[in-house]
């Protein structure tokens, strides 16, 4: 789609030095104390876009131009330069520039005359044939789209920035119905040039009151759920909770891997205590019967030590004695022969205990070394169960309370899309409720044919920008299709704002608008301008200017510095912060300092206010 931008104004003639203002690309700030002309460039800018005075919308060049001539301004397109140049107090505007799509002469700002300029701005547009408008809700009345008919969406002059009626209609002459029918040609390319027959709902006024409340009160209940969750899911600092439960999940598992490897581990080693253990008892019951085989060596070699040295004194007598069966006397020799005997089996008996403390040596050394192998798993069975106990099964217990919080916000996620749908549901339904023709059968309403896909868009648009500028309540903005205005928790501007808070949310709602034309490819040019949109904002002096609305807005106008032309006219008291020109950044500062001794006095050259003479 074709896109403009202002590249320069020069105001010139009458003697006077000329006066030149270049505009770039990106973020352009016209900034000076009051009485130094800010709103004078605007007052040009609109002359050259073909601005009629009329009594009650007269213009200040035509009636305070100091002797200056002529207004030239030059265009930028994608083609070359659109020079514009015209005549104070003149109809007629010159046109050349190196734009070969664009035919060079002098054209009328009247919009009947057959060669006017209305028709060079709609070619900069890429609009090329005629088209028209409904005009009036009765009847078939129709007129042509022209360019002042829309240029109230990118170009705002100081006296309408803070009006109470909403921005996205022409201040003016313009009708409603008119103003809403260019929009929705901007918007869609529907025009009125084949106008068919209206078709007039029947519905009751009442019935469709109450319908509208309970829908409404709905959107709500489907509001508060929802920022509740997004808070929820935003606090959760979790992106993709989906991934991060595979994660976890995977980190589960190895760590179960480990818990299960290390009790294997310490099973096994448990198996072979026991059997250690089982050792060492075999090995102590074998100590113990050597113990007693030495108890039972030492008592025999008592005993036949005992009877060896007796014996080893005795001598062989003879020795009467009867007969217990005969009665006849007989004579007995004592024997000796078994002391020898006895000292052998006393000497065999005294080796077997020399063996048996060989052996039992042995088994003590036995016994110390599986008592050493016992202690050694014992104390490696110690360190995995306190790994296990200490260590893994603490991790496994925490991921595992990780897993079932992220399966909790990935319900929390499904249920935020459900609740998404719903609220986008009812409040196409509200739409679609508050649009339905209810007057009378003659009369066509143009917003009847707004497609809530459309103002949807807008509408996510608008609460991107009110929610970085952090305006109350900007989650619940929305287009009220009764009076073609935005509200703000339920209420109307007009009736819940001051002014200062009517020129910001004017400012927002159209350049919202203006920004959704140009991400919807439709037609719009690529600059948008609005003068003194924070003037007449106050916010509480207990805040901290990083939330206060006039930075913020002012932040997010230079965050999207590279987007599209923006041309803001303020003064510089107002001003949260002077921006810093930065080329790269895409930010240009024009000062009026109203000081002729230091930079810039004001917007024309020569021209001093009078304590300044």
């Amino acid at each position: 789609m074709n896109r403009f931008y202002i590249d320069k104004l020069i105001v010139s003639g009458g003697g006077h030095k000329t006066t030149v203002i270049d505009f770039k690309p990106g973020l352009n700030f016209i900034l000076g104390p009051s009485n130094t002309g800010k709103s004078l460039v605007m007052d040009c800018l609109d002359y050259a876009f073909g601005f009629t005075p009329k009594k009650n919308r007269p213009s200040k060049i035509v009636d305070n131009n100091y002797g200056y001539e002529r207004i030239t301004l030059h265009l930028a397109t994608d083609n070359g330069t659109v020079i514009l140049e015209r005549k104070i107090g003149d109809t007629k505007i010159s046109v050349s520039g190196t734009d070969p799509t664009v035919d060079h002469g002098t054209y009328s700002i009247g919009h009947k005359a057959k060669n006017n300029i209305n028709a060079v701005y709609l070619h900069l547009l890429g609009i090329n044939e005629v088209h028209s408008v409904r005009s009036a809700e009765t009847g078939s009345k129709t007129q042509n789209l022209t360019w002042r008919s829309m240029l109230h969406l990118f170009f705002i002059r100081q006296a309408d920035v803070a009006r109470e009626s909403s921005a996205l209609l022409a201040p003016g002459s313009v009708g409603h119905t008119a103003s809403a029918a260019v929009l929705l040609f901007l918007l869609t390319g529907q025009d009125a040039n084949n106008l068919d027959a209206d078709e007039d709902p029947k519905i009751s006024e009442a019935k469709k009151k109450a319908l509208i409340g309970y829908i409404q009160k709905k959107v709500d209940e489907f509001t508060r759920r929802r920022e509740m969750l997004e808070e929820t899911l935003s606090s959760s600092k979790i992106t993709d909770p989906r991934s991060s439960v595979e994660q976890v999940r995977k980190e589960i598992a190895e760590l179960q891997a480990q818990v299960d490897a290390a009790t294997r581990e310490s099973q096994q080693l448990m198996s072979q205590i026991y059997e250690w253990n089982s050792k060492l008892s075999e090995s102590r019951t074998v100590g113990h019967n050597f113990a007693v085989l030495r108890q039972q060596y030492q008592s025999d070699i008592r005993r036949i030590g005992f009877i060896v040295d007796g014996a080893s004194t005795v001598s062989p007598v003879r020795k009467k004695v009867k007969c217990p069966i005969c009665g006849e006397e007989t004579e007995r020799i004592q024997d000796i022969s078994f002391i020898n005997a006895s000292a052998a089996e006393l000497e065999k008996i005294k080796r077997h205990l020399l063996e048996l403390g060989d052996a039992q040596q042995s088994i003590e050394y036995q016994q110390e070394n599986i008592v050493a192998t016992i202690r050694t798993l014992e104390e490696k069975k110690d360190e995995i169960d306190t790994l296990i106990s200490e260590q893994l099964q603490p991790k496994l217990s925490a991921f595992e309370d990780e897993l079932e919080h992220q399966l909790k916000l990935i319900q929390l996620s499904s249920e935020l899309e459900i609740i998404r749908q719903d609220e986008t549901q009812y409040r196409s339904e509200l739409f679609n409720k508050e649009t339905e023709e209810t007057s009378v059968s003659s009369k066509h309403n143009i917003l009847e044919d707004y497609d809530y896909d459309i103002i949807c868009g807008f509408e996510n648009k608008l609460r991107e920008i009110l929610k970085a500028s952090k305006i109350g309540g900007a989650t619940t903005a929305r287009l009220n299709m009764e009076n073609f205005d935005i509200e703000i928790d339920n209420f109307k501007k007009s009736v819940s704002m001051g002014g200062g808070f009517c020129g910001i949310l004017n400012t927002i709602t159209t350049f919202a608008m203006s920004a959704y034309l140009i991400d919807l490819d439709r037609y719009a040019p690529g600059f948008y301008a609005v003068d003194s949109s924070l003037t007449q904002l106050s916010e509480a002096e207990h805040k901290e200017q990083n939330d206060t609305i006039k930075q913020n807005f002012i932040e997010y106008l230079i965050a999207h510095a590279h987007e599209r032309q923006v041309i803001i006219v303020e003064q510089t008291k107002r001003m949260p912060f002077i921006p810093a020109e930065s080329e790269e950044n895409g930010i240009h500062v024009i000062r009026f300092s109203q000081n002729k001794e230091e930079g810039r006095y004001g917007f024309l050259n020569e021209v001093y206010n009078p304590e300044d003479q």
